[in-house]
């Protein structure tokens, strides 16, 4: 029988020396000579060798050593049933030794993650009281992210802080979407103010005054801003709805206008143009008058006739007006382009009448130079009257602008 250190043979059999708290294995048999085979298996023993200098490697060129425990133990529960034959014993401290480093290596990252999860439990806390509910959501998904990314704690300590991060996050999800329910409930219920809207405008059809069915439309417009906040796409839904029901009505009202152009009544259409010019008038009062001009003069075009002498008074008040009110928001457009938000209400007012007063200086000189040059004009030809329309034009604007000059300055 031969023997060495670590084994010997026995009745043609190898076997490998108790060690530790292992007993005598049998690994293989003789197959040529005793010499033979104890060179083989003490040869094999390289491969075990290496199987730990391996992992051991890896871990002291890795930072996460913490995931090489289960290699570790798993390379001490089966390594004993190597068949080698060599100093399993030293490999087994070798194992162990790794296997303390690593258990404290953990033990430090849980500590240290237990010190991150509790300011993200403080962090937490603090966002899910919010109820502006969409930079809270983004803040708790952020917590959330940082949390998940973050290790294991000590065991002692995992259900604890576990169980209260699950608590807050669950309890935050479960108010925003009860918030987000209520909201689609309420949003549900001011449908049916929406729906109850629409039947109310589809009565305007019935409206045969142009000038009222203008200012009935006016008036529904302001009731619609009041009417709630609903989902996007179905308000706009309503919104198409509503401007067939517009656009029906004064389609029908222009219709019925024209029929009426001969047989209209002209004390009617009178009183139904001076309205009009006072509404005008009323709007005019406005530095900024929020209007929009080209549908006041198609407004004006379909209020049916009158008298011509009362028409040619009528037609100069509404273009006074209308210039007046157009020319109003030129400026105001001048305005904000200079003024570029920055400076106050002061200042506004100051460059405002700066604006008008360069233009009627224009306007003005304009005029002067229009009005040297009329006898140069060759008015043989029939332009006697196209110069003079644009001698009335431009005297019209220099007045208009007059006028706004005053307003401004009784404003300011």
């Amino acid at each position: 029988m031969e023997e060495k250190e670590y084994g010997f043979i026995k009745e043609g059999k190898v076997f490998r020396k108790a060690f530790l708290d292992y007993t005598d294995k049998e690994i293989g048999e003789v197959k040529e000579t005793e010499e033979a085979a104890m060179l083989y298996y003490t040869e094999r023993f390289a491969l075990a060798q290496a199987k730990v200098n391996e992992v051991e490697e890896k871990i002291n060129a890795t930072e996460n050593k913490g995931s090489y425990l289960m290699k570790v133990l798993h390379l001490k529960e089966t390594l004993h049933d190597f068949d080698a034959i060599g100093d399993f014993e030293s490999l087994y401290q070798k194992l162990n030794l790794l296997e303390e480093q690593l258990n404290s290596f953990i033990q430090q990252n849980r500590l240290k993650n237990l010190e991150i999860k509790t300011a993200l439990l403080a962090e937490l806390e603090e966002a899910v009281k919010s109820s502006e509910w969409k930079s809270a959501t983004a803040e708790v998904k952020e917590v959330q992210r940082r949390w998940i990314k973050t290790g294991a704690v000590d065991d002692a300590e995992k259900e604890r802080i576990e169980g209260t991060f699950k608590t807050l996050l669950d309890g935050f999800f479960e108010r925003r979407a009860a918030f987000y329910a209520d909201l689609e409930k309420m949003m549900k219920e001011k449908e049916a103010n929406y729906q109850d809207f629409l039947e109310e405008a589809k009565k305007i059809k019935e409206i045969e005054s142009y000038s009222v069915l203008v200012e009935k439309i006016r008036t529904l417009k302001e009731e619609w801003k009041d009417l709630g906040r609903i989902k996007a796409d179905v308000r706009t839904d309503f919104w198409n709805q509503f401007q067939t029901i517009i656009k029906g009505a004064l389609a029908k009202a222009k219709k019925d206008g024209k029929a009426k152009v001969n047989t209209g009544n002209k004390k009617e259409n009178l009183e139904s143009r001076s309205a009009f010019l006072k509404e005008l008038a009323v709007l005019n009062e406005s530095i900024t008058p929020n209007a929009n001009v080209k549908s006041l003069r198609e407004q004006w075009k379909n209020l049916g006739p009158v008298g011509r002498v009362e028409m040619n008074e009528l037609q100069a008040e509404f273009l006074f007006l209308t210039d007046q009110i157009a020319e109003k928001q030129f400026i105001e457009s001048l305005l904000h382009k200079k003024l570029k938000g920055k400076q106050n209400e002061a200042d506004k007012e100051r460059l405002r009448l700066k604006i008008i007063y360069d233009l009627l200086n224009r306007d003005k000189n304009e005029l002067s130079t229009f009005q040297e040059n009329l006898d140069k004009f060759n008015t043989s030809s029939g332009l006697d009257k196209l110069i003079g329309g644009k001698l009335e034009l431009q005297e019209r604007k220099v007045k208009v602008k007059e006028e706004i000059l005053r307003q401004f300055k009784a404003g300011a």
